[in-house]
């Protein structure tokens, strides 16, 4: 944990340094997804299905010639599974933080990825418990401006827990504010 706590200082010091010359900018993204768990314990069924949405804030990014890379702040809220016999899973809610990178392919066309670590707390009940997420996908300029860009998201991510591992399919929104320069190259 110190060392998570370590590198992400060190973005925080180190990446508005090096975003001034190349693009620095803020982002929020939202997105839904279903929430498939799949337990490591013997369960009456191999997958369990709920619902989620996701909203992350970038505060520390910047974007040079084809590469991209940010810090972002994120809340996820997923809701409890779909009964099965007398059991239903219970809803959950997180927060985290992401590194972010991404490669732009073409002119409308990135690919990306994410590495992150979050607290997540579940509803009616006093127990938290840590995981971690990565997740990769497909970014698609959908309006390009000179100080901003809003892009469509389809992330898959997967998150990891000690007792299960989900996959999340989503499909999401990301708004770019270029404070100091005037968008993507």
């Amino acid at each position: 944990m110190k060392r998570v706590v370590l590198v992400i200082i060190l973005a925080c010091i180190l990446s508005p340094l090096t975003a001034q010359a190349g693009g620095q900018y803020y982002s929020l993204s939202a997105s839904f997804f279903p929430y498939l768990s799949i337990p490591h314990y013997q369960d009456d069924i191999p997958m369990r299905t709920a619902a989620g949405g996701e909203v992350s804030i970038g505060v520390l990014g910047f974007q040079k010639s084809h590469y991209d890379f940010s810090l972002e702040f994120r809340y996820r809220g997923t809701t409890a599974s779909i009964t099965h016999g007398f059991y239903r899973a219970r809803g959950f809610d997180s927060v985290g933080a992401d590194l972010r990178f991404a490669y732009q392919l073409r002119e409308k066309l990135a690919l990306f990825t994410t590495v992150g670590t979050e607290i997540n707390f579940y509803r009616n009940v006093d127990s938290a418990f840590a995981s971690f997420t990565t997740s990769f996908g497909v970014e698609l300029l959908l309006i390009q401006s000179p100080i901003y860009t809003l892009d469509l998201i389809f992330p898959l991510t997967i998150h990891l827990r000690k007792e299960i591992t989900a996959l999340q399919p989503s499909v999401g929104l990301r708004y770019r504010i270029f404070p100091t320069w005037g968008g993507r190259q």
